[in-house]
């Protein structure tokens, strides 16, 4: 079995979602997995629900995910935007993350499943090592 298909079901990506790629870099203890969808894929408006709406455009975003083992796990994807007829150019949501969070779903419940004092440690920690010049964008 292939890292990309091993990533692809762990992740429990559908389509047309895939894992496209996987590097693991053991000095840095980060694992980054490239997330992308074929060519011509369509997608729905995320404000109105339109659908088979093909990209518009991409940006690069990435997200911090679960550690695998103890190294830290970033999903990265180029996000489509599509064109809607009612409400114009809207940025697709993705299935594991919330729309604008550089987490991913199951990151921040691992997150809000700590204890109060806990909890409010880790998000400062995790917001402040994705800050501007830190690197994990």
């Amino acid at each position: 079995m292939r890292d990309t298909d091993l990533f692809q079901m762990a992740l429990g990506l559908t389509p047309p979602w895939q894992v496209e790629s996987c590097e693991f870099a053991a000095e840095q203890k980060r694992l980054d997995i490239r997330l992308a969808f074929p060519r011509g894929s369509v997608f729905v408006c995320p404000q109105c629900g339109q659908a088979d709406l093909k990209a518009y455009d991409t940006t690069e975003k990435s997200w911090r995910h679960l550690n695998f083992f103890q190294h830290e796990a970033w999903l990265t994807a180029k996000l489509p935007r599509v064109k809607c007829d009612h409400c114009g150019v809207k940025q697709v949501s993705v299935p594991w993350a919330r729309p604008g969070s550089g987490f991913t779903l199951l990151f921040e419940a691992l997150v809000m499943s700590l204890p109060g004092p806990c909890q409010h440690e880790a998000w400062q920690s995790m917001w402040a090592s994705m800050a501007p010049g830190s690197g994990a964008w």
